[in-house]
């Protein structure tokens, strides 16, 4: 039964490891969707701030056109003033509609500047982004692969192991795999020397030695808990 319970731990520690390799994601992999995630991420802020730009233009081309109106009347109304003094009050209108004008222009340029300067940020990230995908792309798509061909391998494993454990006392079956949970992979160990636990490796008293190596029931290690297998 102990032999049988061995080949069920061999293929449970297959599983592990099985398992183990699945979990590990190939570094270029890491580094080139972390390296996707980042340009994506300055990509976005960029896109960000073009937009609270372009607001910002749009906000002072609408003041501009409405201080360019107001300006124009009031130089059509100082023509049309029926006074000197009335005609002057207009001429003063006009003069700090353009004034403000101006400043409004000299203001809005260095956004423009700001404008073309994100554009061709964006263009610039955008262009990384489109050159990383596809290669990202062909990097998951080996990954994918290989999971699934792992994934196959544990099915096909997992299908062994049920197997054999179905000859197994279920008691027997119950105590090796809450000691293997216990220990992190080995339920069952052998005897070293016909007198060390092969899991821990503390020397044993004769008495669980002889009952190991008659094979009458379970034994285990009284220091790890472990079930002992005298295979020879």
């Amino acid at each position: 039964m102990l032999d049988r319970l061995s080949d069920v731990q061999n293929c449970d520690l297959e599983l592990d490891n099985l398992q183990e390799e699945k979990g590990r994601t190939p570094p270029e992999l890491i580094e080139t969707r972390k390296r996707r995630d980042e340009l994506q991420e300055r990509l976005t802020k960029r896109n960000r701030e073009r937009e609270d730009l372009r607001k910002r233009l749009s906000q002072n081309e609408l003041e501009l056109n409405t201080l360019d109106e107001r300006r124009k009347a009031a130089a059509t109304a100082g023509l049309r003033a029926d006074s000197a003094k009335e005609a002057s009050q207009y001429q003063n209108q006009e003069l700090q509609f353009a004034t403000r004008v101006q400043e409004l222009e000299e203001d809005t340029m260095p956004l423009m500047g700001e404008l073309e300067t994100l554009d061709e940020d964006i263009a610039t990230l955008q262009g990384e982004v489109d050159e990383l995908e596809p290669v990202l792309a062909e990097l998951t798509a080996t990954e994918n692969a290989r999971i699934e061909a792992l994934e196959s391998r544990i099915d096909d494993m997992s299908g062994e192991r049920d197997a054999l454990a179905k000859d197994i006392d279920r008691q027997l079956l119950r105590q090796y795999e809450q000691v293997r949970k216990a220990r992190r992979g080995l339920g069952l160990v052998p005897l070293v020397s016909n007198q060390q636990c092969g899991g821990c490796n503390v020397k044993l008293p004769i008495h669980v030695v002889q009952k190991a190596r008659k094979g009458a029931g379970v034994t285990r290690c009284p220091s790890c808990g472990r079930i002992l297998w005298a295979k020879d």
